[in-house]
């Protein structure tokens, strides 16, 4: 029986994901460039490889009997080739060139909504400063510049006026691998994450995620809450939207993550998509809120299977990202064991050990490591995280004159 699932990419994010299909019974193949990357250590197997390559993917694969589905957790980037080896190993479920346009490029996204009749707001796109200076004339400011086809907010820079936006863009562009940037107006409101499991072509399962983020210039997710209680009318449309855009890519199998902003006039913009499961430990805030394994149902339609989805009654969870606001080296790690003795506490994940070199939380990969929290209440759910906060302590070699210090977390 086939039961080998090839895991594309092996960040931080994905670390759960081969965890759980060991429990499930499957083999996994790890495919990452990078032999430090956190998955490795945690699949069954590896393979140096960009997950950029799919034909020398194919190549070294292509010969094994035992492959029973292919997905890309935790990243945009190893979408096309997910959807590239899906169709050459003829496995379940591949990828509509659609939704991966979609994935990896935000202004092809941005037409989408348009073209699927969801909320959309004002962008552009381009490869200089200059171009785009004189594209985004009449724009409201402040705007965004994004990478197109970056995830994880790397290269997501806040532009609070038309003068900067040369310098900005230029910034930007240094994170993409295609060379293009994207402007687009900057949305108030409630910044929120939806995940999403389609099946038959309808929405089978969703849950919203209250995104908590660090402040500008940069936009990066410090804790996902939920229920995210949304105003019963959003609350009800919602599905409705997301079906809408499934059928304008033709996606009818597998999981969805969404970036979107409620505005304080109760307009839910969609910001942009996944053809994945959320990274940040979403998927395990999703179970122990509505008791739905996201990690399951993925793998489940990756061999072609129907994925099993009995949502209970929402318990409120939240994962909260252990991160630094500086830059150094790690020298210990202290309150590990209370914090997991915490009844509260679901799961702690750390991605650092001593002497690993940590850099501020400027972008998603840089993270530490999470900590997964469910309560009886959403009082005691932030009781909690903030008694975590402060047991928590990493502690940084001392550089000069300092003495050792515990790295404040976001």
């Amino acid at each position: 029986m086939r039961r080998t699932l090839v895991i594309l990419g092996g960040a931080d994010g994905s670390v759960g994901v081969y965890r759980r299909a060991r429990e499930l019974g499957y083999r996994t193949i790890c495919v990452d460039i990078r032999p430090g990357a956190p998955g490795v250590a945690a699949a069954d197997e590896y393979l140096q490889l960009s997950v950029r390559a799919p034909e020398r993917i194919d190549a070294a694969l292509r010969s094994r009997t035992d492959i029973a589905g292919i997905i890309c957790p935790a990243s945009d980037v190893g979408l096309p080739t997910q959807a590239w080896l899906a169709r050459a190993w003829d496995l379940p479920s591949p990828l509509p060139d659609a939704a991966v346009e979609a994935s990896v490029d935000k202004p092809v996204f941005r037409a989408v909504c348009e073209r699927a009749g969801v909320p959309t707001y004002r962008s552009v796109s381009g490869t200089s400063g200059p171009e785009l200076a004189r594209a985004a004339r009449g724009m409201r400011f402040p705007t965004l510049v994004k990478p197109v086809d970056s995830s994880g907010s790397r290269g997501v820079i806040s532009c609070s006026d038309p003068g900067k936006l040369r310098a900005i863009v230029a910034e930007s562009l240094t994170f993409s691998h295609t060379g293009r940037v994207v402007v687009e107006e900057h949305l108030d409101g409630r910044h929120l994450t939806i995940e999403a499991i389609v099946a038959d072509g309808d929405i089978a399962f969703h849950a919203v995620t209250e995104r908590t983020i660090t402040p500008p210039p940069l936009f990066v997710t410090t804790a996902h809450a939920m229920p995210a209680g949304l105003p019963e009318d959003v609350a009800e449309s919602l599905p409705d939207m997301l079906t809408a855009v499934c059928a304008e890519i033709g996606y009818r199998d597998g999981p969805l993550t969404f970036d979107a902003v409620l505005t304080p006039d109760g307009v839910l913009y969609l910001i942009e998509m996944g053809a994945r499961m959320g990274g940040n430990g979403i998927a395990e805030v999703v179970e122990s809120c509505y008791g739905v394994d996201l990690m399951a149902a993925t793998m489940a339609q990756a061999v072609g299977e129907k994925p099993m989805l009995t949502p209970k009654p929402p318990m409120p969870s939240l994962v909260h990202i252990l991160a630094s606001d500086r830059m150094g080296r790690l020298a210990a790690i202290e309150g590990t064991e209370e914090v997991s003795a915490m009844p509260e506490v679901v799961d702690l994940q750390l991605f650092v050990q001593d002497g690993s070199p940590i850099r501020p939380y400027e972008q998603a990969g840089y993270k530490l490591g999470y900590v997964v929290l469910t309560a009886d209440s959403p009082e005691r759910l932030r009781a909690v995280e903030t008694e975590v906060r402060g047991t928590l302590k990493f502690r940084l070699e001392p550089q000069g004159d300092e003495k050792d210090m515990a790295v404040p977390l976001p």
